[in-house]
């Protein structure tokens, strides 16, 4: 086999386990956004899952369109109410239009609710159907939103902090790659795991190259304090004599996977994140975050990305 396609072989083995195509490889920006997101656009007509757009929504944001949406619905009603007429309605107040449509909306919000204080009830064939709709729209409603409130609630919103630098520093008689990642919930982790990609766009090839990296430690069972994630740049590394120079002409990017397993939700927790080659430090080694004072561990969370220049 010529060194061509010996090259070519390895190059899509590796794309294969790292899941990144070809078709991937084939862009030369950053693989990952800040936010953790692959940079790509879907287009076409993929499907939408309404359900988890909205989980995906802050709490703000889900309770407001949760309010907009009681507000508008009720206003349907009551304009089809209010169309109907006050004849439909026992116990409706004679006033002016304002007032007529304003008790017909909180009608709406009663029948809409199940409460129905009594004050008012349909008296027609029309609204009487129409508020029996409206009931089973209600009860539909607030089952969706039972749903949705309770999902958001057992979804586990936990990220990992990682240091905002991958730094390029001294290990043992070579150097290493390495960034500094942290639990900053109290909920207890166990069996943390990570994985490291290395990909780039070598000298003469057009295709992004990725390619998993050979970790000092690849899990750990407890995570208590704060966890430096290396990877020995021996001969076998493919960042092997690469300068800060190719790193940036090859648009070097790094990317992690986390996973741990959360004992207080039963979930195994997963998170991705990147380091492009603009976040790579050269020649430093991080500080110390973990201080032990009158025999008690402090762990400084806000120290996380500081380092330090090595020569």
């Amino acid at each position: 086999m010529s060194k061509n396609n010996s090259e070519t072989v390895i190059k899509e083995r590796f794309a294969e386990d790292s899941g990144f195509g070809s078709s991937f490889s084939g862009t030369d920006e950053r693989v990952l956004n800040v936010d953790g997101t692959f940079n790509l656009k879907r287009i076409g007509s993929g499907s939408v899952s309404i359900f988890h757009e909205i989980l995906q929504l802050s709490w703000g944001k889900m309770l407001l369109l949760i309010t907009v949406f009681y507000i508008l619905i009720n206003f349907i009603f009551a304009i089809i109410y209010y169309l109907i007429g006050a004849d439909g309605l026992s116990g409706i107040r004679e006033g002016s239009p304002v007032s007529i449509f304003m008790q017909c909306y909180f009608f709406s919000v009663q029948s809409f609710t199940t409460v129905g204080y009594g004050g008012m009830h349909p008296v027609g064939m029309g609204s009487s159907i129409l508020a029996g709709i409206e009931a089973l729209c209600g009860l539909l409603t607030f089952a969706i939103i039972t749903g949705l409130v309770y999902s958001k609630f057992s979804k586990p919103n936990f990220k990992f902090k990682f240091s905002d630098n991958l730094l390029f520093a001294p290990y043992k008689d070579i150097k290493g790659a390495m960034f500094r990642v942290v639990n900053s919930h109290r909920q207890t982790l166990v069996d943390v795991e990570a994985t490291m990609i290395f990909s780039h766009i070598p000298e003469g090839h057009k295709s992004r190259i990725f390619r998993t990296l050979e970790l000092e430690i690849k899990k750990i069972s407890l995570f208590p304090l704060s966890w430096t994630i290396n990877h020995p740049i021996t001969e076998q590394s493919p960042m092997y004599q690469l300068s800060e120079e190719k790193m940036t002409r090859n648009k070097a990017e790094i990317i992690i996977l986390l996973s741990a397993y959360d004992e207080e939700s039963g979930r195994v927790l997963k998170e991705i994140n990147s380091y492009h080659f603009s976040q790579f430090v050269y020649n430093a080694k991080f500080s110390p975050m973990v201080e032990i004072k009158n025999g008690k561990t402090y762990l400084y969370l806000d120290k996380i990305s500081e380092f330090i220049q090595v020569h």
